[in-house]
C-alpha cells in the first residue's frame, strides 16, 4: 500500500525562468511518468515547495530577483525540506558558483549547454532511482 502510494507522489519540482525550456522539460519528464509542478522564479519556487513535497528539485541558478543559490539556502534551512534532492541546471558553470552549491548539499551540477534536454531528463530520472533505492535500503 505504502509503495502504491509513493509510485504516486512521483513529483519533481522544476524551477526554469525561460518559458520554453520549463516547457520542454515538463513535458520530457511526464513522459517518464513523473508529475511535474513548475515555477518561474525563486519566490514561486518556495511558494510550491510549502503546498507540496517534491522527490527532486531541478534548479535554476540564474532567477529574477531571488536567484537558485538563494533558493537552495532557504530550502536548507526549512526543517520540512532540508534533505529535499536538488539538482542543479544552468547556465551559470563557474567553479565557484558549482564549489558553493555543492557545500550545500545538492546532488548534481548540470551546465545547460554541455547536454540536450533529453540527456537532462535521463541524468534526472537516474538521479531519482539511485538516490531512492539507496534511501529504501536505509541509507542515503
Amino acid at each position: 500500500m505504502s509503495k502504491d502510494k509513493k509510485e504516486k507522489e512521483k513529483i519533481i519540482l522544476v524551477v526554469e525562468d525561460e518559458q520554453a525550456l520549463q516547457d520542454a522539460l515538463k513535458l520530457k519528464f511526464e513522459k517518464k511518468g513523473l508529475k511535474v509542478l513548475t515555477a518561474s522564479t525563486g519566490e514561486e519556487a518556495l511558494e510550491v515547495l510549502k503546498r507540496k513535497r517534491p522527490i527532486l528539485v531541478s534548479l535554476d541558478i540564474l532567477l529574477p530577483k531571488m536567484n537558485g543559490l538563494e533558493v537552495l539556502k532557504k530550502i536548507r534551512d526549512d526543517a520540512n525540506l532540508h534533505d529535499l534532492p536538488v539538482v542543479i541546471v544552468s547556465v551559470s558553470g563557474g567553479q565557484e558558483k558549482i564549489r558553493q552549491a555543492f557545500s550545500m548539499g545538492i546532488v548534481d551540477y548540470l551546465v545547460k549547454s554541455e547536454y540536450k534536454i533529453e540527456s537532462i531528463v535521463e541524468k534526472i530520472t537516474d538521479i531519482l532511482e539511485k538516490y531512492y533505492a539507496k534511501e529504501s535500503k536505509g541509507g542515503k
